[in-house]
């Protein structure tokens, strides 16, 4: 089964892995985004068996490990307009 997010941290040659997604996107088989600088979030949208299986051993193949954790950041859950920048209650 294909993860929602994947971490680019140890990936040798993202190029490479960039180029395949941008292909296999192109045939409507997958959306895939960069959300953060190391993290793509993937959604299968047609892929068969076979080809989910392929592109997991592709991912395997080029170091990008599946990020089960990974929470997206929200700018707004750190911020509250009542504390300053270090986090204090404003007077």
């Amino acid at each position: 089964m294909l993860s929602k997010y994947y971490s680019l941290d140890e990936c040798y040659d993202r190029n490479v892995v960039m180029d395949y997604l941008e292909e296999l996107q192109n045939e409507e088989m997958i959306v895939f985004e960069v959300v953060d600088s190391e993290v793509i979030k993937i959604k299968d949208i047609s892929l068969s068996e076979k080809q989910t299986k392929e592109l997991i051993l592709f991912f395997h193949d080029n170091d990008v490990i599946d990020y089960l954790d990974y929470e997206p950041y929200d700018e707004d859950d750190d911020y509250d307009e009542d504390e300053d920048y270090y986090g204090e209650d404003e007077f």
